[in-house]
């Protein structure tokens, strides 16, 4: 009989390691899955925080707001305004958030938040395109004269007459000089307000504005369409400062260029677009006192592409991933699906390979897995102030002698009231992960810091909180495991890799040496001669 269960569980573990490294064989080398799709691209947290002195009277804020595109991609937008009420509106080509507050009297803070993943973009300018001397109506306006871009200014044409000697010059040769010229010769000025052309020109130096404007204005003398971009040099950290670079219609495409950073028909991912045209980012209600900040956290994320690029298959991660957004269900729960069964595996190897004592068995699991909301730091925060707090609250019921059913139900709502408190005070202060809270268990929450309790009370309060530390220490490695992107990559391409993560739990599951903390725990009676030895 044992023989036979013996050979039954090799050939369960011989199937479920062979099913799956069958079909991901088939996807890469009969579907051809791009092995570059599992590689993680950079990810964007963009924090916008906006903070208003109001005197008791109305105020309007406003601000553009960066869209998708075919090189960037914006997604889980939050906004947090207080006192503010909030409408979005189109504005041409652009997008604009208004906030209004009505009667202010005193200070109040704007946040919104949104996660953005740019793409690099670069553009051949074929050498020998002519300028092109008629162009479709709808690009007049970025033929035109402005009141900041003086394309006709006998000072322009005789600079560009300087520059450009030669008549009938090619599109490329053009851009060419005028790009050099703005870089090389026209001084670097950091941003002192609003510059024109014709100034920058006189000067001879200029901030982002003013020598995109230069640009602009010499393209259009020379009869190509351009236009100003506004946005975002994405960096790490915390600045005001935002960036202005030129857009000129190349052959049917908008080419970028930017003379401070110098790239040429180029654009790198970090460059985000907040909005086109000659404007400025944020208008608001005059003599009030009015504050911003971006903050921006980097972060690494699995490729969008590998989505797309993986449909056609048997247990088609495209297609599932198609299913689940069908019923409302983000990308990023399920992330949190398909990446559970990996934390579950660190549990099961801490727990009976290594011996550690957690409170549950799959909770800092679960813990992981929420915390991927909030990130680490703040979801490790989060649970310890609520497990500590509750058992607070535990002890002192106990005090009152309820049964325990009652109990635990005033524990519950306790629960979901200070992590509704903390969720609201999260968003009041711009923290949107922590407000990511409310994504834990709650009543394996109530359980735990009863449990803690009991231990406390049982064995003291050192044990109680060893166990606690362990627990936080199973929830690091349970995130660490779940948060690795190119393992994220990976199964949501190949989702029947789950199928190896269970033979490992069938591995596991016949595990019979002797736990790695208890080798240290009875190390003395381990190591002790038996009778009979000589040593």
């Amino acid at each position: 009989m044992k023989n036979n269960s013996s050979i039954a569980y090799k050939w369960v573990l011989a199937l479920v390691v062979l099913v799956p490294t069958l079909l991901i064989a088939y996807k890469l080398f009969v579907l051809e899955y791009p092995i570059s799709a599992l590689a993680p691209v950079v990810s964007y947290r963009v924090n916008i925080s906006m903070q208003v002195d109001g005197h008791g009277e109305d105020i309007h804020v406003a601000t553009y707001l960066p869209t998708s595109n075919d090189r960037q991609l914006i997604t889980d937008e939050q906004n947090a305004s207080e006192a503010f009420a909030m409408t979005l509106q189109a504005d041409g080509l652009n997008r604009v958030a208004h906030w209004n507050a009505e009667q202010l009297s005193e200070r109040k803070n704007i946040v919104y938040t949104f996660s953005v993943q740019g793409e690099r973009l670069r553009y051949e300018i074929p050498e020998k395109m002519a300028i092109p001397r008629r162009y479709p109506k709808s690009l007049n306006p970025f033929l035109s004269a402005t009141e900041g871009i003086q394309v006709h200014d006998p000072l322009i044409s005789k600079k560009l007459d300087v520059l450009l000697p030669e008549k009938n010059r090619t599109i490329l040769e053009s851009l060419k000089v005028i790009h050099h010229y703005l870089q090389e010769e026209l001084a670097n000025k950091d941003f002192s307000g609003y510059t024109d052309a014709l100034t920058a020109l006189k000067l001879e130096e200029a901030s982002c504005n003013g020598k995109s404007r230069l640009f602009v204005a010499m393209a259009r003398k020379l009869n190509m369409p351009a236009r100003l971009i506004g946005g975002l040099i994405l960096k790490q950290g915390s600045k005001r400062v935002t960036h202005q670079w030129v857009e000129v219609y190349v052959n049917g495409h908008w080419v970028p260029f930017d003379t401070i950073n110098n790239h040429f028909a180029e654009l790198p991912e970090n460059y985000i677009k907040f909005y086109t045209g000659d404007l400025v980012m944020f208008k608001h209600t005059s003599n009030i006192n009015f504050q911003y900040l971006y903050k921006m956290t980097r972060r690494l994320v699995p490729q969008q592409e590998s989505l797309s690029d993986s449909r056609g298959a048997i247990f088609d991660a495209g297609n599932l991933y198609a299913l689940f957004e069908r019923i409302g269900i983000s990308q990023n729960l399920l992330k949190i699906i398909l990446m559970l069964p990996f934390g579950v595996l660190v549990m099961a190897i801490l727990r009976n390979v290594i011996g550690l004592e957690t409170f549950g068995t799959f909770l800092p699991a679960l813990i992981a897995a929420a915390a991927r909301e909030t990130g680490f730091w703040w979801g490790t925060l989060g649970f310890s102030v609520i497990i500590i707090i509750i058992a607070i609250l535990s002890a002192g019921l106990d005090r009152l002698k309820l049964l325990h059913t009652p109990k635990l139900a005033i524990m519950l709502t306790a629960v979901i009231l200070l992590m509704m408190t903390i969720a609201a005070a999260s968003v009041a202060a711009g923290f949107f992960e922590l407000a990511h809270i409310t994504l834990f268990p709650i009543a394996i929450l109530t359980i735990t810091a009863e449990r803690l309790v009991i231990i406390q009370t049982e064995q003291g309060t050192g044990p109680a909180f060893k166990i606690l530390f362990t627990t936080l220490l199973a929830v690091s490695l349970c995130y660490a495991a779940m948060a690795t992107t190119i393992l994220q990559s990976f199964v949501l391409v190949f989702p029947e890799s789950l199928l190896i993560v269970i033979a490992l739990d069938l591995w596991i599951g016949r595990w019979i040496g002797i736990r790695a903390l208890e080798y240290f725990r009875f190390k003395d009676l381990i190591q002790r001669p038996q009778p009979g030895t000589v040593g």
